[in-house]
This record gives C-alpha cells, sequence and structure tokens, in this order.
C-alpha cells in the first residue's frame, strides 16, 4: 500500500487497500478486475481517453484486433457510438457498464459499474523507498527545531492542513507534543510586572521586582521576540501570577 501507478493518459494514484482475489468483485463471466478506480477522478482530471481506451480494449478483446486509441483524431469523430454498437453486438453494454458481484457476499451490487481492460504502468516511487520516521534526533543551530530531510535523519514537517486535520479529530494534545514539547520547547524568566523576559530567577534587572514566573514558550518564539528588540520594538510577555 501506498506505491504509486499511472494510465498512459497521465492519471496517477497510489494503492490505499489490498484485497484478496476471492474478496473482489467479479462479474457474471468470473471476471475479477486488478484495480477499481474512484470515478471521482476522471472528471476532475478530463481523463476522458482513458474510458475510451477501456471501451475499445473491451471490443478488441472480443475482435481479436488491435485498436488506435488516440484522441483528437478526425476519425475519431463519432467513434464512441461506432464502439457502443459493435459491443452490444456481443451482448455487453455499449458503455461498458456490467453487473458486479460483492465478492465476500456473492451478492448483485446494486449499481452498473464500470469495467474493461486499461494499461497500467507502475512507478519508480515506492512506499518503501519513502517511509521515514525518526522519535528524537538532529536539530538546527539556529532555531533548535528538527532539521528537515530524510538524508538528515530530519523530522516530518506537519503543515498547516496537516494541523487543522488533527484537531478535528481532537487530539490537540498530540499536536502540542509533536510541534512544542518534542520540537523546540524553551524555558524562560518572566517579570509578571513589567513583561520583561530573560531576567534571572531571582529579580527583574528591569523593574527590580521579585515576582517572577517560568513560562514555556517554543525556542523560536524567542528568538524572534530578541530578533524585534534588536531592531528597536519593544515586546514583553503577560503571565499570571
Amino acid at each position: 500500500m501506498g506505491d504509486k501507478l499511472a494510465l498512459r493518459q497521465a492519471q496517477k494514484g497510489v494503492i490505499g487497500l489490498m484485497l484478496n482475489q476471492e474478496d473482489m468483485p467479479f462479474t457474471s463471466d468470473g471476471i475479477c478486475p486488478d484495480v477499481l478506480l474512484n470515478p471521482n477522478a476522471l472528471p476532475s482530471r478530463m481523463t476522458i481517453a482513458q474510458l475510451l481506451e477501456s471501451v475499445l480494449g473491451k471490443k478488441c478483446c472480443f475482435d481479436g484486433t488491435y485498436g488506435d486509441g488516440t484522441s483528437f483524431l478526425e476519425s475519431n469523430y463519432d467513434r464512441s457510438e461506432l464502439i457502443a454498437e459493435e459491443l452490444k453486438q456481443y451482448g455487453y453494454n455499449g458503455h461498458g457498464y456490467e453487473t458486479l458481484y460483492n465478492g465476500m457476499t456473492g451478492v448483485p451490487i446494486r449499481a452498473k459499474i464500470f469495467i474493461g481492460p486499461s494499461y497500467y504502468q507502475r512507478l519508480k516511487h515506492m512506499v518503501k523507498d519513502k517511509i521515514h520516521s525518526r522519535s528524537q534526533g538532529n536539530v538546527t543551530v539556529l532555531s533548535r527545531q528538527p532539521v528537515d530531510g530524510r538524508s538528515k535523519d530530519g523530522g516530518l514537517r506537519s503543515g498547516e492542513m496537516e494541523a487543522w486535520c488533527m484537531i478535528s479529530h481532537g487530539i490537540s494534545s498530540f499536536l502540542r507534543e509533536r510541534m512544542f514539547d518534542m520540537s523546540d520547547k524553551y524555558e524562560v524568566a518572566v517579570c509578571t510586572n513589567c513583561g520583561v523576559y530573560g531576567c534571572s530567577t531571582k529579580c527583574c534587572h528591569s523593574c527590580k521586582s521579585e515576582s517572577i514566573s517560568l513560562v514555556d514558550i517554543p525556542y523560536a518564539c524567542k528568538l524572534l521576540l530578541q530578533e524585534l528588540n534588536a531592531m528597536g520594538i519593544k515586546t514583553s510577555l503577560k503571565t499570571k501570577n
């Protein structure tokens, strides 16, 4: 699962599930498909030539001949209607639909399913070559965050959409652990009176207050605040006693 494949029409995809042949649906002739394709992939990428190739290949299987499925040719005018008529002569639906049976129950599926031969090619992007994980490892010197890249044993990048997905599943604690506790967690001493950070744990060097709180923030956040201070922009942290 996860290996990549593609059609000659540049329709690509990955293997999402592998089933035993006895669990796969089958036709009344006992033909079991090798690949089940999500039909929503066709109108979005407009790979209509795949449909033509499947229907034409189905007709050629009965004729025992070769077929030319090249698109955008003058000879392809009304080609689909001609292929449909020839398929009907063999007792099949002209549009490539057939009734399939559930491989687990044997009950006919109450829907017409498009089925036909199609040329697939396996791409070199194998999941065993891309699988990568780590618990702890090297970090960058500047931000103290995990390095990136599989070759450096770096961490897996979690973008905004990944974070939204985790939050929608109700695992915000996991998100905090991965992106904060296991990343660049840093403890700073903050004055609860004036908000100055980076002071000692005993006394504030700015207002001489002894009310100090220890706060955990990302090291990258501390770095950003220091850069703003170097530009003449004062920053302070508000904490609760």
